[in-house]
């Protein structure tokens, strides 16, 4: 019985050292620890959204339409971010709002890694014609500036939240089907492909079970990054009015009811733009600790 567990408690042991090493070189990096705090209280806040908010997101109070937030002149504590020109509790939106953020930068990330790493490996496994065809067809959509074919894309489908996700994730798939292609590319030549080829390996065994595992580590890091550009393009497009409807409480369409309101009334726009500047701000943080954690290259050029 001692026998047969040694191998697994050797791999258990070789997986602590890796993490523990991840861990290690990840919170050298101040600020990424920093921003996963916040993401991880924001994380908090919009899974458990239902039971935090004071208010319900959409429900409207008349007799207290545009009250200022509780550490201005007329604020109270029983609206602390204030409410809306409808008379909406500015908070409970603003933490609904987290849930809208994180779902919209979850799928959008899920489309682009599973979309891009199979076009990536079929592309860098098929040189020739299927592999001129994918990457041609990637580099037609980087031609166009990214909001700019998001809004068309979403004029065709028609604005909605649905629609601006699926617009930002066509936008996005290029930089994944590069990263991949580019990565699988360099570990073709190297000797364990070599081997599993000789042993018999299936083409799609090559790509998924020995190439993918090793090209992981910048894909995550691009995911990351891609993860703060989906929430920021998806407030653009709501806030121009392509994404997210009213009444819902989407960071990008909560500045677009309140721009009108710019100079009377500063703080209704000024909440949710403090809130997606802080939220990219910290993903890019993350991004960059994970950057520092999961590139080699970076291990040695600090050393």
């Amino acid at each position: 019985m001692s026998v047969e567990s040694t191998p697994n408690q050797a791999q258990q042991s070789a997986l602590m050292a890796v993490l523990a090493s991840f861990w290690f070189e990840f919170r050298q990096n101040k600020g990424a620890l920093y921003g996963l705090v916040f993401i991880g209280i924001l994380a908090f806040v919009a899974i458990f959204a239902d039971l935090i908010t004071p208010y319900d997101p959409i429900e409207q109070y008349r007799d207290v339409l545009k009250m200022p937030p509780v550490w201005a002149e007329g604020g109270s504590w029983t609206h602390i971010f204030g409410t809306d020109a409808l008379g909406r509790d500015q908070l409970s939106r603003m933490i609904y709002g987290s849930r809208y953020s994180f779902y919209i930068g979850s799928i959008v990330i899920f489309f682009c890694l599973t979309i891009g790493i199979v076009l990536g490996l079929i592309a860098a496994f098929n040189r020739g014609f299927i592999e001129n065809l994918i990457m041609r067809l990637m580099d037609i959509i980087l031609a166009f500036p990214s909001l700019l074919m998001a809004l068309a894309l979403v004029a065709i489908l028609g604005p909605s939240l649905e629609n601006a996700m699926i617009a930002i994730a066509v936008v996005f798939i290029p930089h994944f089907v590069r990263l991949t292609r580019a990565q699988a590319l360099s570990e073709l030549g190297k000797d364990y492909v070599s081997s599993s080829k000789s042993m018999g390996a299936s083409t799609w065994r090559l790509m998924f079970i020995n190439v993918l595992p090793n090209c992981m580590a910048p894909l995550i890091v691009q995911a990351t990054m891609s993860f703060s550009s989906a929430i920021l393009d998806a407030a653009a497009l709501g806030f121009l009015g392509m994404g997210a409807q009213p009444p819902s409480p989407e960071w990008g369409t909560m500045l677009a009811d309140s721009r009108q309101y710019i100079l009377s009334d500063p703080w209704m726009m000024g909440i949710p733009g403090l809130a997606i500047l802080f939220t990219v701000l910290s993903i890019n943080l993350i991004g960059d600790g994970l950057r520092d954690a999961l590139d080699p290259k970076m291990k040695t050029a600090k050393s």
